[in-house]
């Protein structure tokens, strides 16, 4: 049969407010009944508590909990104090560290009551008297006053109680005294048992002992709670009353923000501190809310309202508040401070514009890459995107909630790419910080690093850069310490790596770890069905005619989308209508000769259609990308025969 605690649970309440605190303790025992009249006890305990103290506002219950000895390690019990005895108190403070424990004491007049009836129920037999130190302590002195034989066994350990009790029979013992489960197995084997029973005085006792523990308790959890609230806002005004509206909390910046400097506020009624209005009566009013915004004397205040609760019982209130200018200059130097670095990727797959199948496919090779943690190179011509596809990986990883920290490796010459990427140590060089400063692998710790243009690095930090990928740690410029790091790479280029590795202008073996993941993606010319939609997100404010957004197909876009991005801008600007049409577009396209390189290019790529499709003008305009009026338009443009 499986074993379950049975719950026997009693209050009596001091006072019938509703805001005086219950303190709740457990009686922990082995079986029901260990404890005579433990209930019982206890009312009577709480009622001469109240005649003699009646100015006590506390209230209290007692749980009896039956749990069997062997239990005890897997039962958590919840309470402002436990009160048990013997065996059990030892095995209970071995698993509950965090609540405090009170030991029933087995008195002397304990003993004396049951080896007194012990010898009137079984005669003048020897007894085993087995139990913990702090049960039997000093009842082989009984013996002469009874005048019965007794033999004393400590027990430290439940899992010995067998072996105890054979010990006792071994010694000649005809009787144990113990508690229930060495009773029980001294049963089974035929031995007569007394158990030995908790008088009133030691239960009293136990009582007393576990109000005063619980009380000290309470008041600690109270200020625990109380701190732990205001820490949680600790860079903020904190203002907290108790139930009656009296401070308990006032800190400096609410003092500052308040322009209250007054030193003795503690306990004084928070209604004679503040000034009447809004922000008082939300102070003093039963509800919480978050974020209002209320005004106090020629100030503003975003004001956020909890209460204090311990033991699901209210407590106090409390307010936190900023001055709203102070919140704004604070929000705009953080967000200049972490935007002006990079450490926030801003782009997700989202905001990806597209209809091609292509770049459909390359969208959902990405997000697969971004489940790994591998190191990805994105190889693409300029203005295809990659650092959007980067930060797009970085935001779909599991790397989102950490830093994202960009770095254009063209764009610095190489000794300052090199302190910008390791950071350096103080007195590294002159004019370096005071106390040094951190590299980009230091801030993107947790995080990801994107490396643009990787193409363009010299080889001594191509060296260095191996070493970071290859021991996972850095050392700065000018410092002999060790700093390990945990972060990706996305590197990009736009360059052909492998040709430069075959060159010797770029390492194999670093072109091997960062490209662990190619990401290659396509030139515009290759999704022209991207071109519309973009036309369009570059455009919002402005319409569009499909006229213009089939012209805007046919040109070749070599600076791809942020070169047609550019033009989109260009037309807003120059355009004065509410709606572009493919005059305007011709108009502003720049003025290229028929001899154009571009413009050979794209001749030539219609015939190798046609050839590849043997003429078939439909096959080679949807190879193209083009309508068949644009491909018809070409072909009388260029003066292409078909056959």
């Amino acid at each position: 049969m499986d074993w379950k605690p049975v719950l026997l649970k009693f209050k009596l309440r001091v006072t019938e407010s509703g805001e005086i605190p219950l303190i709740n303790i457990k009686l922990v025992v082995p079986r029901k009944g260990y404890i005579k009249d433990a209930m019982e006890r206890f009312e009577e305990f709480i009622l001469q508590e109240a005649r003699d103290a009646p100015e006590e506002n506390i209230g209290f219950q007692l749980e009896e909990v039956v749990i069997p000895t062997d239990k005890i390690h897997k039962v958590k019990v919840d309470a402002d104090v436990i009160i048990s005895r013997g065996l059990v108190t030892k095995l209970l403070k071995e698993h509950n560290e965090s609540i405090p424990i009170v030991d029933i004491p087995v008195q002397g007049i304990d003993l004396i009551r049951s080896l007194v009836e012990c010898k009137e129920r079984f005669g003048r037999k020897k007894v085993a008297v087995i139990g913990a130190a702090n049960m039997i302590y000093g009842v082989e002195n009984l013996e002469s006053i009874i005048d019965l034989p007794i033999q004393k066994y400590i027990l430290n350990d439940i899992t010995v109680s067998d072996r105890t009790v054979d010990q006792a029979v071994s010694d000649g013992c005809e009787i144990v005294m113990s508690g229930l489960n060495t009773n029980k197995y001294a049963e089974r084997i035929g031995m007569q048992t007394m158990l030995i029973e908790t008088g009133k005085e030691s239960f009293r006792q136990a009582l007393v002992e576990a109000k005063r523990l619980a009380i000290v308790s309470r008041i600690e959890q109270e200020k625990a709670k109380r701190y732990q609230t205001i820490l949680d806002h600790a860079y903020e005004g904190v203002i907290a009353v108790d139930l009656k509206k009296r401070v308990s909390v006032f800190n400096s910046s609410a003092q500052k923000i308040l322009s209250i400097y007054d030193k003795n506020l503690i306990g004084v009624p928070v209604i004679g501190i503040l000034n009447k209005g809004k922000f008082l009566d939300l102070l003093i009013s039963r509800n919480d809310f978050q974020e209002e915004i209320v005004s106090y004397g020629t100030i503003q205040l975003s004001v956020k309202k909890a209460g204090i609760f311990l033991k699901g019982k209210k407590t106090g209130d409390m307010v936190a508040f900023q001055d709203v200018t102070g919140i704004q200059e604070m929000e705009g130097k953080i967000r200049k401070k972490i935007y002006s670095r990079g450490h926030v990727a801003k782009y997700s797959f989202n905001d990806i514009v597209f209809k091609s199948e292509l770049i459909g496919q390359t969208i959902e090779t990405a997000k697969l890459y971004s489940k790994a943690d591998s190191n990805i190179l994105i190889v693409g011509e300029t203005g295809t995107g990659k650092e959007m596809f980067a930060q797009s990986i970085h935001n779909n990883s599991n790397r989102r909630n950490n830093p994202f920290v960009a770095i254009n490796c063209a764009a610095l010459p190489e000794s300052l790419l090199e302190s910008e990427l390791f950071g350096y140590a103080e007195g590294a060089f002159t004019g370096a910080m005071k106390g040094g400063k951190q590299g980009f692998f230091e801030l993107a710790h947790r995080g990801t690093l994107f490396l643009d243009e990787i193409g363009e690095i010299s080889p001594n930090l191509q060296s260095r850069l191996l070493r970071v990928l290859q021991e996972r740690e850095i050392m700065r410029i000018g410092d002999d310490k060790i700093i390990p790091v945990d972060v990706r790479i996305i590197a990009a280029t736009n360059k052909n790596l492998m040709d430069m590795v075959k060159n010797n202008e770029f390492r194999a073996d670093l072109f091997y770890r960062l490209s662990v993941l190619d990401l290659q993606l396509p030139p515009l010319r290759e999704h022209r069905k991207d071109i519309p939609v973009l036309a369009e997100a570059f455009m919002k404010k402005i319409q569009i005619t499909d006229e213009a957004k089939e012209r805007l197909k046919e040109e070749e876009w070599e600076g791809n989308v942020r070169q047609l991005q550019n033009f989109c801008e260009r037309l807003m600007v120059l355009c004065k209508d509410q709606e572009i049409n493919v005059l305007d577009v011709e108009k502003h396209l720049p003025k290229r000769a028929e001899t154009d390189r571009t413009y050979v290019s794209e001749k030539e790529r219609i015939l190798k259609a046609l050839e590849k499709h043997h003429f078939h003008k439909g096959k080679a305009a949807s190879e193209l990308g083009m309508s068949r009026t644009t491909f018809w338009r070409k072909l009388k443009k260029w003066n292409i025969e078909t056959f």
